[in-house]
């Protein structure tokens, strides 16, 4: 392609003065009856001769482009960027206008998948025309296909890609990536122009998101399918839910823009394998698209339980509380022989006893029992114990089993390092817990008030025997203050209470009182450690005459707010007053101990010292089975366990524990303290753990503690104990299986428990047609199996699995629906960071408008002819035939050349 230019364009204005020199005098001087053949053809010369030396002395040069460029645009024309194909049409317009020289355009059009639109150099239509599925978007795929257009090694080559980014089929990031750097390779120049496809503001459109079910729950158990639904505008709509394809209910709701959440009841009163569908319909709705969503539910009537023991009255009346309701597989630490147990038990046929220590302590094993008792029995008896508490920990926390305890777990005061990780699992703490370190802020008034009446030295003498009464592994810290703060001892172990005591001796009294102060440094220190029991002991007068406040987070606080701060952030603040039997004192010192749900000690004379403890320094911790009769108290009346119970009568006996932080504490029975204190330990809790759920009931299920629960509520209670923790969700398999779609191709991936590099897995798919596939082997990447195969239909899809490791063949399927796509998701939040990304700095990315075309100069071959001498020569010659013109009459020229064509000359 050639193109004219010039080297000094500005000398083009030599031609206004030169022609309006030639031209002026031409129509002056020129009269009408002398305008003759002669006179006539000179002026043209004149002109002429004027244009080519202008030309000239410009530098008038025409270049020739030699190399090509050839350009691909890649528009996206998927559902998601339907709304945008109008602009897509302009932006190819505009591509096509702004082309560089020599240049062919093409067009690609890509849903999920591509079609060559426009060949390179044809003829631009629009690209509403193109036959494409839209139902998903494959970027990188349409990226890589676009470069196998552009072979022509000796062009340049560019690829321009129109997407709002909304890549459904592969990862948005890594597959695009990956695309960019081929065409890179191929020496193919990559931009792209980002086209928003965010809801409109006015849109009107409703949509089903998901629903959230259990896949596999338990006869007569409480089942929902929660149903997301997006709504762009407040509206009425119908929501309903169908079985097997016959219609359970119809909701009707009123939606409102943004999210709601409806919900369903799933029957779960027979057994069985059930396909659902939820359905939404609203006014003005205007896609239909996404208002659907299908899943499966498993509804099993087999409940299956491990129950580890000692005592056979227990299994007795474990089998009771079950029924027929589960399958029992017992294993007793027992000297009763096999034809006793035979006598006791044979006539259970869903129940199997061995009088065997030897229990199921693989994950494997432990996986197909639903919940796992241990009932009265210490563990460490077992022979194969901690296998059995790590496979538990595993199945418990990976899989969601329930763990149950039942009395004496047989822990208390032990230090078998054996017994930490099941210690750790339960929501409550025996005695052995109990003797974890603790940590302990002794705060000082040392204000001149404490001076009077040697209330000083009391204090100190206070200080130094509670720091006596310490164990040595306790943390302790010592702040006074007065008018100022000070860290006396920062924390350190209580074995060191020589050196801390002779600190707590050297303390002088000095000016001004700061109660809140004190405790605000006190609570600033002991926040930062990690101990379970954190206790301040304020040991002060009261006298704080000034309306003190502090701040902590921004919140201003008096002394006894800052003691509820306190409590509330598990640290337990006691005051000990000495001597000052001042009102205002008194009061203000017993404030801050009831609201940080400590105690108040009054010394009247150096003996009380020996009635001045910290609270859990009383406790006698190697007290653990509290055999006397215990008042009940129900702490969480509307809790599952405590279904058709509004009272319980008292215990006879339990094992003394104390409540984890974030347990969920149901029962409760009064425990005496050694110093008189009364206080509520756990009959009953629970906690979730991981995915799973551990509980631990410190009562016994039979004999004489229980002897008063013989009634309706006695017994309620010990079946819900075990039909409440039968989890939500059945799982027998030693893995997860979890399968994603993206919009073309579902994604499987098997974790397995426990690694075995033996193992193997196969698993093979039905089709919504029924077509069975061939087996698939996934690959393995150290952690896990994946697997991704096309899923081209709407419809159920039903994965078969088989796990063989050395421990046995596992065998479950799973299955999913599409009846969601993500490229129909009309409330996808769009954004170009994904393009900036994966293009990176290969090329641009432009929001509103089309990238340069311009190519570098020295990619671009040209052939550049001047004109300049040319034009100089042509101009002299004219000269010369306008002066021979001027010279001779025109009557003559023609003489002339008759003559020479006369004489063939």
């Amino acid at each position: 392609m050639k193109n004219i230019s010039f080297d000094n364009p500005y000398w083009l204005l030599l031609l206004i003065p030169l022609l309006a020199g030639v031209l002026i005098p031409f129509f002056i001087a020129i009269r009408k009856d002398n305008k003759s053949a002669g006179v006539i053809t000179s002026i043209i010369l004149h002109i002429l001769i004027v244009l080519l030396v202008g030309l000239g002395v410009a530098g008038t040069v025409i270049t020739t482009v030699m190399t090509q460029t050839q350009v691909i645009v890649v528009a996206d024309v998927s559902h998601s960027a339907e709304k945008n194909l109008n602009r897509v049409n302009e932006y190819i317009a505009e591509i096509n206008a702004n082309l560089p020289r020599n240049s062919q355009l093409g067009v690609v059009c890509f849903g999920k998948d591509y079609v060559l639109h426009t060949e390179l150099g044809g003829v631009i239509t629009g690209v509403e025309t193109a036959q494409v599925d839209d139902s998903a978007t494959d970027i990188a795929s349409a990226l890589k296909y676009a470069g196998t257009l552009l072979q022509d090694e000796t062009a340049i080559k560019r690829v321009i890609l129109l997407t709002d980014a909304n890549e459904t089929v592969s990862d948005s990031v890594s597959g695009m990536i990956s695309a960019v750097e081929q065409l890179t390779a191929q020496n193919i120049a990559i931009d792209a122009v980002y086209l928003d496809s965010n809801l409109r503001e006015d849109a009107r459109e409703v949509q089903l998101t998901g629903v959230e079910y259990i896949a596999s729950t338990y006869l007569n158990h409480d089942a929902t399918a929660d149903t997301l639904i997006q709504s762009s505008y407040d509206t009425p709509a119908v929501v309903s839910l169908f079985q097997n394809g016959e219609k359970l209910t119809d909701r009707a709701v009123q939606l409102t823009a943004g999210y709601n959440v409806i919900n369903f009841n799933l029957p779960t009163g027979t057994a069985g394998s059930f396909e659902y569908e939820v359905r939404v319909s609203a006014d003005v709705d205007e896609t239909a698209q996404n208002n659907g969503y299908a899943f499966t539910q498993t509804v099993s009537a087999d409940v299956k339980v491990l129950f580890i023991g000692s005592d056979a009255e227990d299994v007795l009346a474990a089998q009771r509380l079950f029924g027929s309701e589960a399958v029992l597989d017992v294993y007793l630490d027992t000297d009763l022989r096999k034809e006793k147990l035979e006598e006791l038990f044979g006539a259970y046929e869903n129940m199997s006893v061995k009088a065997s220590t030897t229990v199921p302590c693989s994950v494997e094993e432990l996986c197909q029992y639903d919940e796992i008792v241990l009932a009265n029995m210490d563990i460490r008896e077992l022979d194969n114990v901690s296998a059995f508490v790590q496979s538990v920990e595993t199945v418990v926390s990976l899989y969601g089993k329930s763990l149950v305890t039942v009395g004496d777990a047989k822990i208390q005061n032990k230090t078998d390092a054996t017994l930490e990780s099941l210690e750790n699992m339960l929501p409550v703490k025996f005695g052995n817990s109990a003797q974890d370190p603790k940590l302990y802020a002794l705060v000082i008034d040392t204000s001149r008030s404490m001076y009077t009446a040697s209330r000083l030295a009391v204090a100190k003498q206070a200080a130094v025997h509670m720091l006596n009464l310490l164990d040595d592994d306790d943390d302790v810290i010592v702040v006074t203050f007065a008018g100022d703060i000070e860290i006396i001892q920062s924390a350190t172990k209580a074995a060191n209470r020589e050196d801390i005591a002779k600190k707590i001796n050297a303390i002088k009294p000095t000016q001004g009182t700061s109660i809140g102060g004190g405790l605000k440094a006190a609570v600033g220190m002991m926040l930062a450690h990690n101990h379970d029991v954190k206790q301040v002991m304020l040991i002060s007068d009261g006298m704080n005459y000034t309306a003190e406040i502090v701040e902590i987070n921004g919140q201003v606080m008096s002394p006894a707010q800052l003691a509820t701060y306190m409590a509330e952030n598990n640290v337990q603040v006691s005051t000990m007053n000495p001597y000052n039997s001042d009102a205002t004192g008194i009061n203000l010192l017993k404030k801050i101990a009831q609201n940080g749900n400590g105690a108040y000690y009054y010394l009247q004379s150096e003996k009380d010292l020996a009635d001045l403890i910290f609270n859990d320094i009383a406790d006698d911790v190697t007290e653990s089975v509290i055999e006397k009769e215990s008042l009940v108290h129900i702490k969480r009346a509307k809790d599952d366990v405590m279904a058709g119970i509004s009272y319980l009568p008292a215990i006879n006996g339990y094992v003394h524990s104390k409540e984890k932080v974030s347990a969920n504490t149901v029962l409760t029975v009064d425990y005496e303290k050694a110093n008189g204190t009364v206080v509520e330990v756990p009959l009953y809790a629970y906690w979730k753990y991981g995915n799973g759920k551990v509980a631990s009931y410190t009562g016994t299920l039979s004999g004489d503690w229980v002897s008063g629960w013989s009634g309706t509520a006695g017994q309620t209670f010990m079946h819900n104990l075990f039909d409440a923790n039968i989890p939500k969700e059945k799982i027998d398999d030693p893995y997860t299986l979890t399968v994603e779609y993206d919009g073309v191709y579902a994604n499987v991936e098997l974790i397995p428990a426990v690694l075995d590099p033996y193992a193997t897995v196969t698993f093979t798919v039905t089709y919504p047609d029924g077509t069975v596939s061939e087996p698939f082997t996934p690959a393995f990447n150290a952690t896990h199996y994946f697997q991704r195969f096309e899923a081209p239909t709407l419809g159920k899809y039903d994965i078969s699995v088989v796990y063989t490791t050395k421990v046995g063949e596992f065998g479950s399927s799973s299955s999913f629906h599409i009846t969601y796509s993500p490229e129909y998701d009309s409330f996808a939040n769009f954004d170009a960071s994904n393009l900036h990304a994966a293009i990176r700095h290969r090329g641009t990315v432009s929001e509103d408008a089309i990238p340069s075309l311009s190519n570098e100069d020295e990619k671009v071959d040209t052939y550049r002819l001047t004109f300049t001498v040319p034009f100089m020569i042509a101009a002299i010659v004219l000269y010369v035939i306008d002066i021979i013109i001027r010279k001779l009459r025109w009557s003559d020229i023609r003489t002339l050349f008759k003559k020479r064509a006369a004489t063939g000359r």
